[in-house]
């Protein structure tokens, strides 16, 4: 039986299960144990698989794969590795003439790795990244090496402004895919905040962090002007219409509302209609009964956002029983320890104490 095979079949076998109460597993272990396993999709390199013995290097995935580390200064190497990985691949500029994008790559050997000479988007790589240089800037305090990458930093934030609009702000996926999608702009939108406060902290430069913070603030604007009054559209186009949404699908009209909740763009009321949307057409998702063979531990974070512990708790069992029971096998990769990672650490005090039975 192949690993997503057992992973089925355990998966099954648990939905006929009594559900196990959240205190039977240790979580500072798991969360130990998660922030071990984003390490060592680390090469000598720096940069890192999507999982230990996948061959992709997705710059986008593993931003996130690394917002979950970031905090824990033990692990401020780790992070500073991929940060240089990332700029000295930057694309100046790529096939498309956008500069400062990064490729996703391929493992050829231990010695060789290829460029696909594309990425999924230029907005969300940069955007992504720069929420992780923030971060790591938080935790390491390292003004010195920040400072030595402004140049290179000035060249990320050039690429996400290479597909702004700025009728509305908003930037669009490629320059050859003139899309506006919620989930890349709610990046863009903490992206450019970050690099605000980068340009302040950093680079002493108030003025040009108070440009960056209004194109930011326009941003939220224009994602609030896409609000139908129960779901965001996923999406705008290039003439300013809106996609039509049906939270009935997974992905990628529901996912987007959990991604505005995710990343703060929502009011309480928006949090609470899109919760319980959510919740009525996908029941089963707390037990991995959503329609996709991904984990989309994305899912538990919007719900520690909105305080809803009983069902984080519920899914993080899942998880466990499922994919922590075999060492956290294909599909759980990068990107889905960095939302799981976020969400433990979001646990309440009472479920973090080692001694809880």
């Amino acid at each position: 039986m192949n690993s997503i095979g057992l992973i089925s079949f355990l998966f099954f076998c648990f939905l006929g299960s009594k559900e196990t109460a959240a205190e039977s597993f240790p979580w500072p272990e798991v969360l130990s144990r998660q922030e071990e396993y984003v390490k060592s999709l680390q090469s000598e390199e720096g940069y890192l698989s999507m999982t230990p013995f996948n061959t992709k290097i997705n710059p986008y995935f593993n931003n996130i794969a690394l917002w979950g580390i970031v905090d824990n200064p033990a692990y401020s190497p780790t992070v500073k590795k991929w940060i240089l990985w990332y700029v000295k691949h930057l694309n100046k500029p790529d096939r498309f003439g956008v500069t400062g994008s990064i490729y996703d790559y391929q493992v050829k050997s231990s010695s060789e790795i290829v460029s696909a000479q594309d990425y999924d988007s230029s907005d969300s790589y940069g955007a992504t990244f720069l929420s992780l240089v923030k971060r790591y800037y938080q935790t390491s305090q390292d003004k010195i090496f920040l400072l030595e990458l402004e140049p290179e930093l000035n060249l990320v934030v050039q690429a996400i402004y290479s597909t702004l609009d700025p009728k509305d702000g908003l930037t669009y996926a490629k320059i050859n895919y003139r899309i506006k999608y919620l989930m890349d702009n709610l990046e863009v939108f903490a992206g450019l905040k970050d690099w605000a406060y980068l340009l302040e902290n950093v680079y002493n430069q108030p003025d040009k962090a108070e440009k960056i913070s209004a194109d930011a603030e326009l941003i939220y604007r224009s994602l609030q002007e896409m609000w139908l009054g129960k779901c965001f559209a996923f999406a705008k186009d290039e003439t300013g219409k809106l996609f039509p949404t049906n939270t009935g699908k997974f992905y990628p009209d529901m996912t987007a509302q959990l991604m505005a909740i995710a990343f703060n763009l929502t009011s309480k009321e928006q949090a609470e209609l899109i919760w319980s949307d959510f919740n009525n057409r996908f029941p089963k998702w707390t037990r991995l009964g959503h329609p996709d063979s991904f984990p989309w531990s994305l899912m538990v974070y919007a719900g520690a956002k909105v305080g809803d512990w009983e069902k984080v708790l519920a899914y993080l069992n899942s998880i466990e029983f499922t994919y922590g029971s075999m060492d956290y096998p294909w599909p759980w990769h990068s990107s889905e320890a960095g939302w799981y990672l976020l969400t433990l650490k979001m646990l309440p005090q009472e479920y973090l104490n080692e001694n809880r039975k």
